[in-house]
């Protein structure tokens, strides 16, 4: 009864003449069982090249305060205060749902749906290896969210650790200006 009304109600109104007043905005919402749309879903942050550490850690603070409500750390292990317990899988997975959209995408150039991703990271293995950095190669493991470097070869070389992690920002800042 209250449906046939209101579209009564709403089909005269939208026969009627229109009144010289002024229009106003209006905000609709959606009812409380409705399922969001795809496109009023929250955006997962994305973290960009030039970020400093601090701008990493206020990227990332949304997604910890949010694992910290299931007692957990940003891993998904059990918060320092109660250590040495193992929380049941089944909490730790809905956590990690629960926190999803609040957890940092990779930068765009590493993010593995971007199909230039490993033509990046292979630029920056180039600028690396100009740096002097000798055992370093591009990691592309299935199942990451991110195509990346792995740097120090097989016998893990100090030097090319330490070179390829003081150059890589600066070789994949220069990467993506190419």
């Amino acid at each position: 009864m209250k449906k046939s009304a209101l579209a009564l109600l709403l089909l005269l109104a939208a026969c009627s003449k229109p009144a010289d007043q002024p229009q106003v905005a209006s905000i609709s919402t959606p009812s409380s069982n409705a399922a969001p749309s795809s496109a009023a879903q929250e955006q997962r942050p994305r973290e960009r090249l030039d970020m400093t550490p601090e701008d990493l850690d206020a990227l990332y603070s949304a997604y910890d305060r949010c694992m910290e409500q299931f007692g957990l750390d940003k891993k998904g292990q059990v918060s320092a205060g109660r250590a040495g317990v193992q929380p049941p899988k089944g909490d730790v997975d809905k956590a990690l749902k629960a926190c999803e959209s609040k957890d940092p995408l990779p930068p765009w150039e590493k993010d593995v749906n971007n199909p230039d991703a490993v033509d990046f990271a292979a630029r920056v293995v180039q600028c690396l290896r100009e740096k002097g950095v000798r055992y370093v190669e591009v990691h592309n493991e299935p199942g990451a969210e991110a195509v990346s470097y792995a740097f120090g070869g097989p016998n893990n070389d100090a030097a090319s650790i330490t070179l390829g992690l003081e150059h890589a920002k600066e070789c994949e800042i220069a990467s993506s200006k190419k």
